[in-house]
């Protein structure tokens, strides 16, 4: 974007760990108060003991940004402090701005709870010159603005701007203890953002990371991301119907830890010392499910009955699936990269019966084998009809 010298600049600073629909909310609404013809948001830098920090690395943190931001009109972000490194103060990065966009006017955009203590920031003074404060509430901790506002401009000159902007009562430790806790984070964050969180398996338990990082090195990188995603999708389900959403995140990253091909496959099998029955030597796409529970349980110490349960039926299902199964079936075949003929359709479905969407779901796998001229697996139409069964049951009960 081209900044002309008498342009109106909002600068929002944060750590963004991550970016959240509230950062997004305040900055837009800031942005129309004060008829700001541009908002950057200025990504912290990772601080100098890192290690002690539990901070997402500056270079993640920018990336979900720059994803939050992709479709925003007027917002936009920069890694100034990222490339200056260290410790960052804010009158040092107005100064960056100020020589960036010569006759500009700046406003920095801060909670109203930090003016109570912006007489002890480093340089406040010099802060006043370079920009005007623009203060936001945060719904459930009010300040009183207008007399913090007042306080300062009396003792330091300047202008400060009590803005009439409330943000969402959200915040970034919300999102990762979602995260951390297996709930749905989809009217937390970005949709983008919410993908490239369970994409890098952040904010997750160091038990998850241990699992991925096992799975990284057998599966390649897109059945990878597959599983990644088939553990959000999983997670949305699980909890939609009440379900144990930890344990449908594991399973639906682990569902297709033995998905290989060649002679990979046939290395894993014996290993693990798996006989493939008659259908599976004939339909070799199959041997997965049976022999990812298997790796489940002696690769990934897995022995709960229900995940292992639902691994060997994610591929076929059977008459008998439970909930959880049906879970594992659908989040394997509507997590967000998946697209086929009336994808959208049994995904909204699924979130309100879990029945019909197994129906809807085999019916299309039916149909697209069929039109390629491909075999069904005759155990197909056993389930299908005992779940469309159940689905009519499921129906005439509501």
């Amino acid at each position: 974007m081209m900044y002309n010298m008498d342009m109106k600049i909002g600068i929002y600073g944060g750590t963004f760990d991550p970016i959240h629909n509230g950062h997004i909310a305040i900055a837009k609404a800031v942005k129309a108060e004060l008829g700001l013809d541009s908002l950057i948001f200025v990504v912290a830098a990772d601080p100098p003991h890192k290690d002690i920090s539990g901070r997402t690395p500056a270079l993640i943190r920018l990336k979900m940004v720059e994803l939050a931001l992709e479709d925003e009109d007027g917002l936009s972000v920069s890694d100034i402090e990222i490339q200056r490194g260290g410790v960052s103060y804010t009158v040092e990065t107005l100064e960056c701005f100020t020589r960036l966009h010569p006759g500009a006017e700046l406003y920095f955009i801060l909670g109203a709870d930090m003016l109570s203590s912006f007489s002890s920031w480093y340089k406040p003074d010099k802060i006043l010159e370079l920009a005007k404060l623009a203060a936001v509430q945060r719904r459930g901790q009010m300040a009183d603005i207008d007399s913090l506002a007042s306080s300062i401009m009396s003792t330091l000159g300047g202008t400060v701007i009590a803005t009439g902007v409330c943000g969402e009562n959200v915040s970034s430790t919300e999102v990762r203890e979602s995260v951390r806790d297996a709930l749905p984070i989809s009217g937390l964050v970005p949709y983008q953002v919410e993908l490239f969180i369970y994409k890098n398996l952040l904010y997750a338990p160091e038990e998850l990371k241990t699992v991925k990082t096992l799975l990284e090195e057998r599966l390649d990188e897109s059945r990878l991301e597959h599983s990644l995603l088939t553990a959000r999708e999983a997670v949305m389900l699980a909890y939609k119907h009440g379900l144990n959403t930890q344990k449908a995140r594991l399973c639906g990253l682990v569902h297709d830890c033995a998905k290989l091909r060649g002679p990979a496959l046939e290395s894993y099998m014996k290993r693990l010392a798996f006989k493939p029955n008659k259908d599976e030597r004939q339909n070799t796409y199959m041997i997965h499910a049976r022999l990812g529970a298997l790796a489940a349980e002696s690769e990934y110490g897995i022995t709960d009955p229900e995940i292992l349960n639902a691994i060997k039926l994610h591929t076929l299902g059977s008459p008998d699936m439970t909930p959880f199964d049906e879970v594992i079936f659908l989040a394997d075949k509507l997590e967000p990269s998946r697209e086929y003929r009336r994808i959208a359709h049994i995904r909204e479905l699924a979130y309100e019966n879990l029945d019909a969407a197994v129906a809807a779901v085999i019916r299309n796998n039916i149909a697209y084998n069929r039109s390629r001229k491909m075999p069904v697996h005759p155990s197909t139409f056993e389930t299908l009809n005992a779940i469309e069964l159940r689905a009519k049951t499921d129906t005439s009960n509501e």
